[in-house]
This record gives C-alpha cells, sequence and structure tokens, in this order.
C-alpha cells in the first residue's frame, strides 16, 4: 500500500510529466508554424528585394551580385522566363532544369503576381519553401525571380528552440518538484511522526505529538493528545477498577470461575485453585474442559451452557477430604461458577454426631455404675458398713468422672468458642514444666518409671499459667498413662522432656516410650474424641481418656499464638510444641 508521501510524489511527477509533454507539443507546434511563418515573409521580402534589383540594374545585374546575396541569406535563387525556362538558378545548371512553368509557385506568381508554395524539390533531393514574384528589367521584359529556402534549415531551428524550451521546462519541472517535495514532507513529516509515535504506543511506549508541520497538523496534533489524555484517564481509571474488582474477587474465600462463551476460562481467583487443588498454574485462556480436572464440575458447566443452572456438591479426595458446593450461572458472555467450601460444616455436622454419640457412650458406664451401687445399696438394705463404703466410692469415682468429663468440654467449648479475654502475664515456662513434672512423680503409678529432663533453664514468656500448667499436666498425664499400659509395674518405662530456645521460639519435647500414637490417627489425635491408637481406652474400671485431653492442648498452645505436632518416633510417642519468644 503507497504511503501519502509516495501517492502526492506520483501526482507531482504526473502533473510535471504532463506539463512537459504539453510544453513540448503545443509550444514546440506553436514555434515550428511561427517560424515557418517569419520564413515565408522573410523569403518575400528578400524576393521583393531581388525583384527591385532586376528592375533596377536587370537580370544580368541580379545574376552579378545574387552569389553574394544568396550566401548571406544561404538561399536558392531561380529567374524563370515567362514561358518557363530557367534562365538562372545558382545552385543548379540551367541546362539540366526542366521547364517550370508548370511549377505551383510560378503559375500563382504569373496569375496574382506572387506565388508562396512548399513541396520537396526533385532537382534537390529536399523539402523547400519556395516564393516566386513576377519582375520587370528597365527594357520592360518581365521575368519571374524565384527564391527558395530548404526545410530542414528551418527544422534544425526549430529542433534547436525545442531543446532550450525543453531544458527550460525541465528545469523549472525539477524545482517545482523539489518545492513539492519539500511542502509534502511538511505534511507527511508529522504524520510519519504520529505513526511512529501510535506503534511505539502500542508496544507500551509513550504516545509523542509533532509541534511542527502545517496548522491543519498542528490541529489534528493537538485534538489528537486531547483525546489520548482522555483515553488515557479512562483506561487508568479501567485499570484501577479492574485491579479494585480482581482484589475483591481473589479476597473471597469462595472459588470463582468464568468461562466464556468460547468455553475458554477468563477468570478464575487464588480461591479456586486451593479448593479443587489440581488445577494448572496458567489458566486463563485454556479449555475448561482440559484445564478442570473434577468431571461434575465439567458437567455442571455443561449444564450451564444449556440453559440448565443447577448446583452441584462433591468431593476433593487428596491427604484430607474437602466437600465442596458448586452453583453456575448463565450470564451474558458466558458462564459464572462459585464453588464453596463446605468441610468445615460437614466436620462441625460430623463432630456433632460423634459428641452425641461418644457423650452419650461415655456418659453411659458411670451412670450405669451409679444405678447398680444404688440398687444394691436399696436391695442390701442393711448393708455391712464396709460394703456401703465400697459402693458409695463408686458412686464419687463415677461422679468424678462425669464432672471431670463435663468440665473439659466446657472448657473445650469456652475455648474453641472465642478467644480468651484474660490478660497474659509475665512467667516462667520453666517453672510450670517443673511443677507439673513434680505433681506427676509423686503419682504412685510413676515408681517404676525414669525420668529424664532437660532445660536450659528459665524461660520467660507472657501467657495464662493456668492454662498452660492444664496443657503440660494433659501430656505428662497421657505419658504416665500410656508408658504404665505398656510396662505396668515391670521396669522400663521412660518419660522424657525437653526444652530449648530455637530462633525466636520455645521448643518444649514431650516423649514417652509407652504404647505410641498410631500414624494412620496423627492428623485427627487433636480432634475431640480422637485417641492416638485403639488401646488408649479406658480398662476396667479404672479412668480412661475420653479423647479430649490432645484437643485442649491444641487449644490453649493456639491460643498463646503457638503451634503443637506428633514427631515421628520409632517407640512411643513424642510430641513437640512451639510457644513464641514473646518477652
Amino acid at each position: 500500500m503507497r504511503t501519502l508521501r509516495g501517492r502526492m510524489t506520483d501526482l507531482i511527477a504526473t502533473v510535471l510529466v504532463l506539463a512537459l509533454a504539453s510544453g513540448w507539443f503545443l509550444v514546440g507546434n506553436s514555434i515550428e508554424e511561427r517560424m515557418i511563418a517569419q520564413t515565408r515573409d522573410n523569403l518575400l521580402s528578400r524576393v521583393t528585394i531581388l525583384a527591385g534589383v532586376v528592375q533596377d540594374s536587370g537580370v544580368n545585374g541580379l545574376i552579378s551580385n545574387v552569389s553574394r546575396w544568396s550566401r548571406g541569406f544561404r538561399t536558392r535563387v531561380t529567374i524563370v522566363a515567362m514561358n518557363g525556362d530557367v534562365i538562372f538558378d545558382n545552385e543548379a545548371d540551367p541546362a539540366t532544369l526542366d521547364n517550370h512553368s508548370d511549377r505551383p509557385e510560378i503559375r500563382e506568381a504569373l496569375l496574382s503576381g506572387t506565388g508562396i508554395n512548399t513541396r520537396y524539390s526533385r532537382s534537390l533531393e529536399t523539402d523547400q519553401i519556395y516564393v516566386a514574384r513576377i519582375a520587370a528589367d528597365p527594357q520592360g521584359e518581365a521575368v519571374v525571380v524565384r527564391i527558395s529556402l530548404s526545410l530542414s534549415d528551418v527544422e534544425a531551428a526549430v529542433a534547436s528552440s525545442r531543446k532550450r524550451i525543453l531544458a527550460s521546462l525541465a528545469f523549472a519541472g525539477l524545482a517545482s518538484l523539489l518545492v513539492g517535495l519539500f511542502f509534502i514532507r511538511q505534511v507527511s513529516g508529522p504524520l510519519e511522526e504520529l505513526t511512529r509515535s501510535a506503534l511505539e504506543a502500542g508496544k507500551g511506549g509513550k504516545l509523542r505529538f509533532p509541534s511542527s508541520g502545517s496548522v491543519e497538523v498542528q490541529r489534528l496534533a493537538a485534538a489528537l493528545e486531547g483525546m489520548s489524555e482522555r483515553l488515557d484517564e479512562a483506561a487508568r481509571n479501567l485499570k484501577r477498577e479492574q485491579e479494585y474488582l480482581r482484589s475483591i474477587l481473589e479476597s473471597i474465600p469462595a472459588g470463582i470461575l468464568v468461562v466464556d462463551r468460547q468455553k475458554k476460562i477468563r477468570y478464575a481467583n487464588a480461591a479456586l485453585s486451593r479448593l479443587l487443588r489440581d488445577m494448572p498454574d496458567k489458566m486463563d485462556g485454556a479449555f475448561y474442559t482440559g484445564a478442570i480436572r473434577k468431571p461434575e464440575l465439567i458437567d455442571l458447566i455443561d449444564r450451564a451452557f444449556e440453559g440448565r443452572e443447577s448446583r452441584e456438591s462433591f468431593v476433593v479426595r487428596d491427604r484430607a477430604e474437602t466437600f465442596l458446593e458448586a452453583q453456575s450461572v448463565l450470564a451474558e458472555n458466558g458462564v459464572l461458577v462459585v464453588l464453596h467450601d463446605l468441610t468445615e460444616r460437614h466436620r462441625l455436622e460430623e463432630t456433632r454426631k460423634t459428641f452425641v454419640a461418644d457423650a452419650g457412650h461415655e456418659l453411659q458406664t458411670p451412670l450405669t455404675s451409679i444405678r447398680a451401687a444404688a440398687e444394691l445399696l436399696l436391695d442390701e438394705g442393711e448393708a455391712k458398713p464396709e460394703a456401703t463404703r465400697e459402693m458409695a466410692r463408686k458412686i464419687i469415682m463415677q461422679q468424678e468422672r462425669m464432672t471431670a468429663l463435663v468440665d473439659d468440654l466446657l472448657l473445650l467449648s469456652r475455648l474453641e468458642s472465642t478467644a480468651s479475654s484474660e490478660p497474659g502475664e509475665l512467667l516462667d515456662l520453666e517453672t510450670i514444666i517443673s511443677e507439673s513434672i513434680s505433681y506427676h512423680r509423686e503419682n504412685p503409678q510413676t515408681r517404676s518409671i525414669r525420668w529424664e529432663i532437660s532445660m536450659d533453664g528459665p524461660a520467660p514468656f507472657i501467657g495464662r499459667p493456668d492454662e498452660l500448667a492444664r496443657a503440660f499436666g494433659n501430656l505428662l498425664d497421657n505419658a504416665v498413662k500410656y508408658t504404665r499400659k505398656r510396662f505396668e509395674e515391670t521396669p522400663g518405662g521412660i518419660i522424657s522432656v525437653q526444652m530449648g530456645r530455637i530462633d525466636d521460639s520455645w521448643r518444649i519435647l514431650f516423649g514417652d516410650n509407652g504404647t505410641g500414637i498410631d500414624d494412620k490417627v496423627r492428623e485427627t489425635v487433636f480432634e475431640r474424641f480422637h485417641r492416638g491408637e485403639k488401646s488408649r481406652s479406658r480398662e476396667g474400671g479404672s479412668p480412661g481418656g475420653y479423647g479430649l485431653g490432645l484437643a485442649i492442648v491444641r487449644r490453649i498452645v493456639e491460643s498463646h499464638g503457638g503451634s503443637i505436632e506428633v514427631l515421628q518416633n520409632n517407640e512411643g510417642a513424642l510430641l513437640a510444641i512451639l510457644l513464641p519468644c514473646n518477652v
């Protein structure tokens, strides 16, 4: 495609070529006609002079001087008698010439006194202009004086004139072309600058506008500059709105997916990848059938494109099951899918069901024992005091178990419902742990257990001492209980407690070589009513665990900004607590 500069250059060149051609033909022909007319007039003047010489000096006087005149005038002079015989010719032998009475200019001269004709000369073999005139010598004898000039001389003069005209026209055309190109550049230069600036702006550069050029170009540049500023402002506003909308969508915990009419993914927020887990890193522009690996979700989108908006629930199975609910809506430009994470709600429902079942099961045994003891007291009547005391002790023991269970449930409920509003106080973790160890060492069941204690010294910490003492006590209580479960009264049981500082945290390790924690329940051991292994339950009539101890420990540790986890251990159990150094 030709540019504006090229087209305007072609236009100027075409105009100049047409002007040169018209000048060459029109002016050249006009000059040729003018020169021929001037030549005829000149020949008429000359033949009139020669006729006057004949009248004054006679034919011989003309003949004696004609050679000098013809050399000066470069013309052919012929004297013809009235009968057509050639008397004299300065360029040919009269004897060799034919009778000239049939020559047109001779006949015209005989009839009207003067004859003019242009024709081919057989004797000279060139085109000639002939002018003839009747003249009488002093004796009164009439002759015809004819003068002629070769057209080649005229044509040479015309060609020379044409060359000079062509040179003048070429010079004028070149000057006009240069001037035209200069003015074209004044117009096309700013336009090309605008084009280059627009191309650079398309690649991310800044749009520049020329300040030179004609008034129209400057007005165009000013108008485009104003329009560019408005477009830039609109683009910035649009970008801000997009970023604001994207930040809102990214902050929403629900997964959001937008699929356009071409079945390509236009947008997917970060929550969607977290919920589905196996989404590719780059989804924008990909077909949803290839990017999404959940058949339920693909079917949901397909139904939405068919105009059947629906709701679907499905499970994502990984290390832990995630329960999702997806809803699709057919919009103008595609399908909008929203995914909600119902895992916590499902877990709460399962926990509620489990709690009802476990609480009923846990309360059933002490209630049965209390009822049996009470019925036995009623049936015995006059029972022995010793038997009565034994039954009363069982009733009290079962009541204490029920009270402990209710207390643990209330404490766990308080820890899970809201953060503790009690202010923390400066304490020493080493002191609290040492007091808990001392308390458990006094338990008669720990006589055969060896204790390994390693603490680096005081560990200042801001927290709630009662809660921390409860957490450490629960861990030590489990260690004692399940170490004794394995070794009973035989030696070999070991309980270890270590505390030290790692980076900006206090690390506390509670270990034992008891029955241990099954690897299958390591992820759920801190949930309520979950035990480390099947054997970690009540034995006979002795108090057993309800699966609430570690749940209480985790809530207490997390409420103090820490964390707890079960570590790999070849024998027994090993739990690690990390508490921040907040002093």
